[in-house]
């Protein structure tokens, strides 16, 4: 497992140091280097590699649990000797990654390539720490890349002041899950327990639970990163509000034929603020719901304390597992999402062909950038992505008679028993997959491979897959439009004393401290100090956008 922060410092002086391990290792040297003109020729035309001389970039990203990242994994090793070019990881733990992140970039004290979000470019690629992209496409030097950009039109919404700084994860006939509302499916049933139908009835399900289990925390939940909960980015939506990526603001097709709103300046997250209130005064909720690590979480679940989840419902099949091993008859199982009033039931799946979420930018101070583009461009061709996402040809995978990689059983045998899935130990070993460097990513299609070949495929997933496919409340998500200089800046602006003034609040009001009324005063404050500013520059951005088409 790579750390390039050092533990038992404070954040302050931790985020100090990263910044200077991260930039001692990077390809400069310690030392600024002029970028080379598009166009200027500086990879290995004579090996027939990308780089003529090995050459060593550092990559920073972060790094899941579910997943530990080590340095020089078989695909690393294989990218080495079909490019020259060695990469070296420089993760960080998930729940410190973005405020990390943001004190490399905010310093301009980069690793050579870096994951960003879409926040990020909007933020900061005013300031020149990214790499614009544009020029390397037009001269013709990103040609996989061009293929993806002219085959999507919303890639457009990824620019910033009408340039490109990063390539986008693009994802590779990825099957479509979101958060999604899970429930131990064997209490129902062993207590006459209705299937909720809509979060009234949920409420109603987990108190009835409550009761018979009196030790039990029916609602588990995890902290998440970053100022806005992990139960609004997973819940507010589905109750008829939202907090879209993190940052408040969200597109609503309900609300005036479609606009983007702000949601914590709006009366329907007052809802929202009232329904988990609800809960917490029930002792439904988990008490420790603001500070619960995903591991105290997964424990909660695994050992039948807990039993109701909204999440990455993805996670309901790993945890029955885990569950039978101290409940032999125990199922958490994805439900069909609650209606949040009669005849409204609403949910985003996550992006399965463009993210915004993940998104890999050049330093602007690594040493010849065409390189790294050109690296990243050969990236999105279908050799790359069956090694980034399979393994070696030949070793880990086969390619069958339509050309599609297929893994091979001796490889993914060994890790039958891996923790905390056989496909996360199996990726974790290779270094592939949508959680490590990986911009032409392939999650779902060898998890199912994983599955199947070791034997833990089931009935439950084939139900799992079809309660998704047949609940219409789904709908695929939608990319934030450009925005310009002068917007972005104003943007990052208004979210910083946002999400100052807010994020003390939100606990007040599900713990009870504070009376559901004063959050009137709240909203309205909200609102004046930017959250309305921000609807009209998210929608102004859309209508230009719309007009260009």
């Amino acid at each position: 497992m790579t750390k390039a922060w050092v533990k038992g410092v404070s954040v302050s002086m931790s985020i100090i140091i990263v910044a200077t391990a991260i930039a001692g290792c990077s390809g400069t040297g310690g030392k600024e280097a002029a970028p080379a003109a598009p166009g200027t020729n500086t990879a290995g035309a004579d090996s027939g590699k990308i780089s003529a001389k090995e050459r060593e970039i550092t990559i920073a990203f972060p790094e899941h649990p579910n997943q530990p990242v080590k340095n020089m994994a078989p695909i690393q090793q294989e990218i080495l000797k079909q490019t020259n070019i060695k990469l070296k990881f420089e993760t960080v733990p998930n729940s410190n990654y973005n405020d990390k992140k943001k004190i490399l970039i905010a310093t301009n004290n980069l690793p050579d390539i870096i994951q960003v979000d879409m926040a990020d470019i909007n933020s900061f690629a005013s300031t020149g720490v990214f790499v614009p992209l544009m020029q390397y496409m037009n001269k013709g030097l990103m040609p996989n890349f061009k293929k993806v950009w002219d085959q999507y039109p919303d890639m457009a919404k990824l620019t910033a002041d009408g340039d490109l700084y990063g390539f986008p994860a693009i994802g590779r006939n990825e099957l479509k899950n979101g958060f999604g509302p899970v429930i131990r499916t064997d209490l129902l049933k062993k207590h006459n327990l209705p299937t909720p139908k809509n979060f009234d009835e949920l409420l109603t399900v987990l108190a009835e639970l409550k009761k018979i289990y009196p030790d039990s925390t029916p609602f588990s939940a995890r902290k998440g990163s970053g100022p806005i909960h992990q139960l609004f980015k997973t819940m507010s939506y589905m109750l008829g509000s939202g907090v879209g990526s993190g940052n408040g603001i969200y597109f609503d097709k309900d609300v005036n034929g479609g606009q983007y709103v702000y949601g914590q300046g709006t009366p329907e997250f007052k809802n929202v603020l009232a329904y988990l209130n609800k809960a917490f005064t029930m002792g439904v909720l988990d008490k420790d719901y603001a500070v619960a690590t995903q591991q105290q979480w997964t424990e909660k679940l695994t050992s039948g304390k807990s039993f109701f989840f909204m999440d990455n419902s993805g996670f309901a099949l790993d945890y029955t597992k885990q569950l039978q091993k101290a409940v032999p008859d125990g199922k958490l199982e994805l439900i069909p999402i609650p209606e949040y009033k009669p005849g409204k039931a609403r949910a985003e799946f996550y992006a399965t062909t463009i993210t915004n979420d993940r998104i890999f930018a050049i330093s602007s101070k690594a040493k010849d950038p065409e390189t790294l583009v050109k690296l990243i461009d050969w990236m999105y061709t279908e050799k790359a992505s069956n090694l980034m996402n399979y393994g070696v040809e030949g070793v880990h995978h086969t390619l069958d008679e339509k050309g599609q990689p297929k893994l091979n059983s001796d490889y993914v045998m060994k890790f039958k028993d891996g923790q905390p899935t056989a496909f996360y130990a199996m990726y974790s070993d290779l270094g592939s997959g949508k959680l490590s460097f990986t911009p032409w990513f392939s999650n779902s299609e060898p998890q199912v491979q994983v599955e199947k070949l070791t034997g833990n495929w089931s009935d439950m997933h084939e139900q799992f897959w079809k309660t998704i496919a047949n609940d219409k409340a789904y709908h695929d998500p939608y990319l934030e439009p450009p925005l310009t200089k002068e917007e972005a800046a104003r943007v990052k602006e208004i979210l910083v004393n946002l999400n100052t003034m807010l994020e003390q609040e939100y606990d007040k009001f599900i713990m009870g401290v504070k009376k559901l009324d004063e959050y009137d005063a709240v909203m309205k404050k909200a609102r004046d100090s930017g959250g309305a500013e921000l609807e009209k520059i998210y929608n102004g951005a859309l209508a230009r956008l719309n007009q260009k088409k």
